[in-house]
């Protein structure tokens, strides 16, 4: 696998096209924007060149010299997602339970809301993990169903494979939680978590009466039209093991709309990339659009400055995670290590396991060690968009 390696597993670096070159070619026409999309476009633009700086490295046996240009380490960037994702998951290593199976449930609504979040996407984005969090722990809760505190890791998505608008949230859940009292784990039954459809009656009832008392009024008649459909909530097959929880964990806590490796060709001003078609099998299909329009879909999925699109709940909760992980982990029989905090890897020890390569070793001679031999000072200041930019 190549060492530019995307969060899907693909290399950005021989991709066909970058997204990148879209947005430096499409930038001038883009309308007005958010300062959260301002940045976004900024960053992705001047990512891997000059304009950020760099370092010049020289082998040591045979002279050879490398340019590496800085990345813009932007959460928007398909180039710099595969570090923080292994960063991120290396540090969740110590949380999964061992033995227990993981369940992957997906909260969605229907498109009649997707104008209010469009048009208040903090609020709403706020009020759709709450729902969320919420509508598990208290079904989980009842002794009707497991009767125990659960676990749970929560990832935002807002997009479609087309870069449509679709916001939805998937939950990575412990198949089990800590009985009233905490002297016990109570399990799920096999390959079974919570039923589906009690889950989408309480998320509907849950998130529609928060949006009315935000959001009432003028958006009363999408209300009342989401009121009368049916909510989707799907539950995926659970996973078991430490190893295969982190995988599926990466498969979404860092992807973003689209990745360059999905990027076939920019002609004539049109942006043709794949995508899965979930309507007709999964299967692989292509679609062109204006590079404009193409733009203007993915930074729809740029989310709002500050916005903290992974969260934890229940036992797993950042305030309380260290203790009552260590004590599920002792109901469940498991050998509790000393809690030490691991030293942090560095980005050539993650993309030598990410890609099993050295990014230290030459690729001239393949004998000696690329050593840092000078600065790159930057080219350049990002340009200024703030005369385009809106509030969100």
């Amino acid at each position: 696998m190549c060492r530019c390696a995307d969060e899907e597993g693909s290399c950005d670096r021989h991709a066909k096209l970058d997204l990148a070159e879209v947005v430096r070619a499409c930038r001038d026409r883009l309308p007005a924007l958010t300062s959260a999309q301002s940045r976004a476009v900024e960053a992705i633009a001047l990512c891997r060149t000059a304009s950020l700086g760099g370092h010049a490295n020289e082998c040591d046996h045979c002279g050879h010299v490398e340019l590496s240009y800085n990345s813009c380490r932007h959460r928007a960037c398909p180039k710099c997602q595969s570090l923080e994702q292994a960063r991120w998951l290396e540090a969740q290593r110590a949380t999964v339970l061992p033995g227990v199976e993981y369940h992957h449930v997906i909260f969605t609504i229907p498109a009649v809301l997707h104008p209010i979040f469009l048009g208040n996407p903090t609020a709403c984005y706020d009020l759709l993990f709450a729902s969320v969090s919420e509508t598990l722990q208290e079904v989980a809760a009842n002794p009707d169903r497991l009767g125990a505190r659960i676990g749970l890791t929560t990832v935002l998505h807002t997009w479609t494979q087309t870069l449509l608008f679709h916001p939805h949230v998937h939950c990575i859940v412990a198949g089990g939680g800590l009985a009233w009292g905490e002297k016990e784990w109570i399990s799920c039954k096999p390959g079974f978590f919570l039923p589906v459809r009690v889950l989408s009656t309480v998320f509907r009832a849950k998130l529609l009466e928060k949006l009315q008392r935000s959001f009432g009024g003028e958006s009363q008649s999408m209300l009342d039209q989401a009121a009368k459909k049916e909510w989707v909530v799907y539950c995926k097959p659970p996973v078991a093991g430490a190893e295969q929880v982190l995988s599926y964990l990466g498969r979404y806590t860092h992807r973003i709309a689209i990745s360059n490796s999905r990027l076939l060709s920019m002609q004539d001003g049109r942006v043709t990339f794949t995508y899965r078609d979930r309507a007709d099998g999964n299967r692989p299909k292509t679609m062109t659009l204006d590079a404009d329009q193409f733009l203007r879909r993915f930074l729809l999925h740029v989310l709002p400055d500050g916005f903290v699109r992974i969260r934890h709940y229940g036992f797993m909760a950042n305030c309380v995670r260290r203790e009552k992980v260590a004590l599920c982990r002792s109901l469940l029989g498991a050998v509790t290590q000393p809690v030490q905090k691991p030293e942090k890897p560095s980005w050539q020890e993650l993309l030598l396991t990410l890609t099993g390569k050295d990014p230290s070793a030459c690729p001239c001679c393949k004998l000696g060690r690329m050593v840092k031999k000078y600065v790159l000072p930057p080219l350049v200041a990002p340009r200024p968009f703030s005369s385009r930019a809106k509030s969100p």
